[in-house]
Parts: structure tokens; C-alpha cells; sequence
């Protein structure tokens, strides 16, 4: 017993002693201690001996007022030696902070002077971390809480696949930008490659950045930089579906030297620039005039109008906006292929002069969920491009089913038929299933084979009549059945369902279907019909967005009938006959979701 008490006692002493050298002996102290030991060594002269007499441990510490929010950094305790250049040779964190022209550094009579002084810049306005922290571990910003770990040294990743990624000091370019947002100016060479992809690759269409673009589809990235760390930018780039289940952005072709730069220019969106607020203050602090030095401007519009080409044809000048515009970031012409959007190499064939023109106005205005945004271009430039699109008529070669299939409808529906192809993931409505038996099978050939020539409006897709003949359609047709339905054909049961809707539209009328609609449809039409309801998301294909008015209005009255009382065979939609629902039920159903599509 007395042996277990000396034992535990003894323990405790351990544990007691290891507390009070925590907290009375730090490692900053140990770290200044061994820099005033090594700079007496190598003092010189009088005055170096001099300013090293007396000093002793203590914690240093800059208060930064001139850049943003005022900040307080007490890196250098640590970092004692950081503008002492006999240093340079040291480990950290001894090593002196290195000298260098790209940075502004000059040499006068021999001796580097800084421009980036730290007594008015300090430490954390380039490098991130936390200033107050007096361990590594805290100051550096390694915990996983703190938005700011150190720039491009320190990661905080979940994902170990992109830890590697993140290290290196050009990441530091991200706060270069914050000052010097020159275009090219020759230290962020990749904040500019990343400034110029976002154009390349169209991001400005959907993204926002306040005085560059202003796209409204996808978050506004004007304050990126400032609410996210570097590992979530390059993870949400490279799989933009990581950080939300619901993101519609395309998975871009990027290799990592791309990624990379776009992840170091949306590191220095910030929100306030200090080229543009504080930094004419410390300007003009350092002028004996009292004036500032002239600002550079930052970015140029991506919505300015460009000068007219040269050309002679409307068509010409079209074709040079086509490849300006970056509009194959996205979409397929010829031999470039974005990967994401429909292919416009017979574009010609399968649109008219109206419909382009109203899509490239608001393309939600024809395919109510398209992804593609509206740049709000003038519209001699709609014009110019409307007219190079209608002017691309060149149809494949004849070939058979399987070769027509394959060139026209795999990019959509997918090599299988089952509707996933490259760009499905883009589209909503997402392309048919062509291996769903019930579905095939329950609905009468002349309306699938009137699908194919004819398109279906309010979707992606296009009416195929004059790129096949009737017979090629046909011929597609049985293809599906054979490759991918692998069932005969049965005749569709005759339904007993109106032709017209039998109930006349009125306000009462309307009530009554709103009504039913919010008791029977929310679940998975959404409260505003649109298709996203809250059990919509694990829904495969997703419920129909019944205000998408072209297709609305391109069905008859019998098909919703049949739909809404006999359920969508291969789909979530149930018999609603089965659970008490009338044809006078579904009379008023159908006035109040035609009320919701009526042509302004």
C-alpha cells in the first residue's frame, strides 16, 4: 500500500512539474534564446553588440492598422530572425525572411532594404495563420477550426487525395493579388492563368465577382477567397458535387496545373481589395508630397461589347464570338468538345432563327432548367452567332441504326441506352431511359418514333427530322427495341381517360386542383410545382417540372389524364386512381397546372 501511494505521488509530482514548465517555459523563449546567443556570436561591430545588450525573452508583437481589419501578429517571437540577413543560412524558425526583387526588395550601398516592411505589413497579411498564436500548432493555423491556416505550408484537409496538392509558397500569390492587381504583373503569374480559364471555361456566365462578371446561377465569388480555405476551392473544382449533392456545375476537363491556378485566383477573391481601399492610404504615407501613387485597375468587364470583327458576313463575325465567347468550354462543334452541352455542329437543322434567339436571350425561357446561363450579351452579338449556328446544315454520312444511334444519341442517352450518357448529368429533364421495359412498352410507338422526329419542347431534346429521314428514324427506333428493350412490343392498353378535359376552368375549379395538388403532388412536384420536392433528389428520373411551360403546353390534355391517373410506368409517378383521386379530381388538377402555364 505504501508503495502504490509513493508510486502515485510520485506521478503526480511528474504531471505537476510538466504543467509548470508548460506554462512557464515556452519554446518561443527557447527559440529567442538560441537567436541572441548565435547574433552575439556573430555581431561585428560595436552597434550590433549594442542592440543585442540587455535583450532577453519576451513576446513580440505588430499591430497592423494600414490593411484591412486591424490584426495582430506575433509571429516574429518565434521568428526573431526573420529580417536579421545574417541569418539567412539558419533553419527555421530562425532563418531570415529572404530578399527578393519580385517582391520589391532593392539593394542600396551594398545592404537589402524590404518593401514589404513588417512593422507596417506583418506576417499574416500574406502568409494567413493566426498572429496571436504563441505554439505552432495554433499560430500557423493548423487546427482544423481556423479559417486561415498558413498559406500553401499548412492543410487541414479531409481529403487526402488533394493534401499534396496544397503546399507550396506559390499559393502565396492568392495575397499578392490583394495589392497588386495588375493583370500581368510578373509575381502572380497563376492568379492570372486562373483570371484567364474563369473567362476560357465560362465560369463568368454563372459566377458572379463583383466588377469582372456577373453571373447569377451559381454562388457569388466575390468574397471566395475570404469565406473558404484552399482545400475545399480545389475539391469543389475538381468535383463540384463534393461540397453539394445538388450543385449543377460541369466537371471541367482541368489538369492540375489549372486547377491549381483557378483555386489561387478564387483564393484572392476576398471581397475588399486593398489596392482599391487602404493601400492609397499607405501610399501616400510614404510620399514626402503627401500624394498617392496611381492605382492600377483591376480585371476588365467580361460583358464589355468587343470592336466588330473584321469579315464581311453577319455569319463570319458569329463564328469569332463562338470561339471568343468560350461557348466550347461547354458545348461540342466539330472537333472540340467541352464535354457538357449539346452539339452544335448541325445546329442548323435542328432549330429555327426564333428559338436561338430566345435561348441565347434566356435559354430558361425554352428548356426551363437549363444550366446554361444568360450572359446578357447585346443583341447583335445573339444575331451574329444566331446566324453562324443556322448556317451549320452538314449532316453525318448514311449510316446504319447503330451508327446513327452512336452519332447522335449516346451523348444524351448514353452508350447502354440507359440514359447517361456524357452530358446527362446536365440535363434536366435527364434523358429517357432506353432500358426501362415498362415504360418503353406502355406507351404507343407512334409517340416515341413522334419524340425522335419531332423533339420534345421544354427539353433537350431536338427535333431529329431534318438530320434523318423517316425511314433512318424507323430504323433507330427498332434499334432501341432490339439493342436496349430486348422485349416484343405489346399493344398499349386503351385506357378509359377523356380526350378533352371534361371539366370547365374556372377560379373554383383552379381552387379545387391547387388544393389537391398541395395535399396528393408536394412530396415530390414541390410546393411550387417545379419538379423539387423533398423526396425529388433520390428520385431517378426526377418528377416532372410541371411549369416548364413548352413542354406543358406541348401535351394534350388525354396524355395528363393517363399520367396522373394511371401513374408513368418506370418512373416514381403512381396510379392515382388507386388511391381515390376522380376524373373530376383530376379535371380540376389539370385547369390549375395549365393555369400555371399560360403564355405571358
Amino acid at each position: 500500500m505504501r508503495l502504490a501511494l509513493a508510486i502515485a505521488s510520485f506521478i503526480i509530482l511528474i504531471v505537476h512539474g510538466l504543467v509548470f514548465y508548460d506554462q512557464f517555459f515556452h519554446k518561443w523563449e527557447n527559440h529567442q534564446t538560441a537567436y541572441f546567443d548565435q547574433a552575439r556570436q556573430l555581431a561585428k561591430t560595436d552597434a550590433e553588440r549594442a542592440a543585442l545588450e540587455g535583450r532577453s525573452p519576451r513576446i513580440e508583437q505588430v499591430i497592423v492598422r494600414s490593411f484591412g481589419e486591424e490584426r495582430v501578429d506575433r509571429c516574429m517571437t518565434c521568428h526573431i530572425g526573420s529580417d536579421d540577413p545574417r541569418f539567412n543560412g539558419y533553419g527555421h524558425p530562425l532563418k531570415s525572411h529572404p530578399y527578393a526583387e519580385a517582391m520589391g526588395d532593392r539593394m542600396v550601398n551594398g545592404v537589402w532594404e524590404r518593401r514589404h516592411k513588417f512593422s507596417d505589413f506583418g506576417c499574416t497579411v500574406c502568409h494567413d495563420g493566426q498572429g496571436r498564436g504563441l505554439e505552432a500548432f495554433y499560430a500557423h493555423g493548423e487546427d482544423h477550426y481556423w479559417p486561415d491556416p498558413l498559406m500553401g505550408y499548412v492543410t487541414q484537409n479531409w481529403n487526402p487525395n488533394y493534401k499534396t496538392k496544397l503546399v507550396g509558397k506559390e499559393f502565396m500569390q492568392a495575397s499578392c493579388a490583394q495589392c497588386h492587381t495588375e493583370e500581368n504583373f510578373s509575381s502572380t503569374p497563376l492568379v492570372a492563368a486562373g483570371r484567364k480559364l474563369f473567362f476560357e471555361k465560362n465560369c463568368y456566365g454563372c459566377h458572379k465577382i463583383e466588377g469582372m462578371a456577373n453571373g447569377t446561377l451559381g454562388p457569388d465569388l466575390s468574397e471566395v477567397g475570404k469565406k473558404f480555405k484552399l482545400d475545399y476551392l480545389w475539391e469543389s473544382i475538381v468535383e463540384p458535387r463534393a461540397n453539394s449533392a445538388v450543385s449543377f456545375m460541369p466537371k471541367f476537363k482541368l489538369n492540375d496545373i489549372e486547377v491549381k491556378a483557378l483555386t489561387i485566383f478564387l483564393k484572392s477573391r476576398r471581397g475588399v481589395n486593398f489596392a482599391e481601399t487602404s493601400l492609397d492610404r499607405y501610399r501616400a504615407s510614404l510620399r514626402r508630397d503627401g500624394t498617392a501613387a496611381a492605382v492600377p485597375t483591376a480585371g476588365t468587364d467580361a460583358t464589355a461589347t468587343p470592336a466588330t470583327p473584321a469579315g464581311p458576313t453577319l455569319a463570319a463575325m458569329g463564328e469569332k464570338l463562338i470561339s471568343d465567347r468560350s461557348c466550347l468550354a461547354c458545348h461540342k462543334l466539330g472537333a472540340v468538345d467541352g464535354g457538357v452541352a449539346p452539339d452544335l455542329s448541325f445546329a442548323g437543322l435542328l432549330k429555327d432563327e426564333t428559338w436561338m434567339m430566345d435561348h441565347f436571350r434566356d435559354p430558361r425561357s425554352r428548356i426551363s432548367d437549363s444550366i446554361m446561363p444568360a450572359f446578357g450579351f447585346p443583341d447583335t452579338e445573339y444575331r451574329a452567332m444566331t446566324a453562324y449556328l443556322l448556317g451549320l446544315k452538314s449532316t453525318l454520312p448514311g449510316s446504319t441504326p447503330a451508327e446513327a444511334f452512336v452519332n447522335n444519341c449516346v451523348r444524351c442517352h448514353g452508350n447502354k441506352g440507359d440514359g447517361k450518357g456524357m452530358i446527362a448529368v446536365y440535363l434536366d429533364p435527364a434523358p429517357r431511359d432506353l432500358t426501362k421495359v415498362g415504360f418503353m412498352n406502355s406507351k404507343p410507338a407512334d409517340r416515341l418514333i413522334a419524340s425522335i422526329k419531332n423533339g420534345v419542347a421544354g427539353t433537350s431534346m431536338p427535333a431529329w427530322k431534318n438530320v434523318l429521314s423517316d425511314d433512318q428514324i424507323q430504323g433507330v427506333f427498332d434499334y432501341i427495341n432490339k439493342t436496349f428493350v430486348k422485349e416484343d412490343r405489346r399493344t398499349a392498353r386503351i385506357r378509359k381517360v377523356p380526350e378533352t378535359n371534361p371539366v370547365t376552368s374556372s377560379a373554383q375549379s383552379i381552387a379545387g386542383g391547387e388544393s389537391i395538388y398541395l395535399q396528393r403532388c408536394t412530396g415530390c412536384h414541390g410546393k411550387k410545382a417545379d419538379g423539387k420536392g423533398p423526396n425529388s433528389i433520390d428520385m431517378v428520373p426526377r418528377p416532372r417540372n410541371l411549369r416548364n411551360i413548352d413542354f406543358m403546353n406541348s401535351i394534350d390534355d388525354r396524355r395528363l389524364f393517363d399520367s396522373i391517373l394511371y401513374g408513368v410506368q418506370g418512373a416514381a409517378m403512381p396510379p392515382w386512381i388507386d388511391y381515390g383521386l376522380s376524373q373530376k379530381d383530376v379535371g380540376d388538377l389539370v385547369n390549375y397546372l395549365r393555369s400555371l402555364n399560360k403564355k405571358k
